[in-house]
């Protein structure tokens, strides 16, 4: 089986050192927790990217533990993910996504 690679945004790199920032502030171990969380569903998506499109082309992938989504879409042909964000689920995902497209 062919594994995806992934593409992190530039957009989605500053989301997650964000939220890494907030979790480090509250506690070290917290942040590596996140970092950890986000890593496994990232390697998840290596294997399975094809979760329900829920905005336009955007595919959702949850954080397991932290209330964050990973934002992306698969382009198949080149067995590549592009990752759009990785947004805490209380943000309008609305504004974000079009922003960004």
């Amino acid at each position: 089986m062919k594994l995806f690679k992934i593409f992190i945004l530039d957009q989605a790199s500053e989301d997650f050192k964000e939220a890494f920032e907030y979790y480090k502030e509250i506690n070290p171990k917290l942040a590596k927790k996140f970092f950890n969380c986000t890593n496994s569903a990232l390697n998840d998506l290596k294997k399975n990217p094809f979760y329900q499109i829920r905005y336009d082309v955007f595919r959702m992938k949850i954080v397991k533990k932290f209330p964050y989504i990973i934002h992306y879409i698969v382009d198949e042909a080149n067995f590549t993910i592009a990752v759009y964000g990785i947004r805490n689920s209380h943000q309008n995902p609305d504004a974000y996504l079009k922003k960004n497209l």
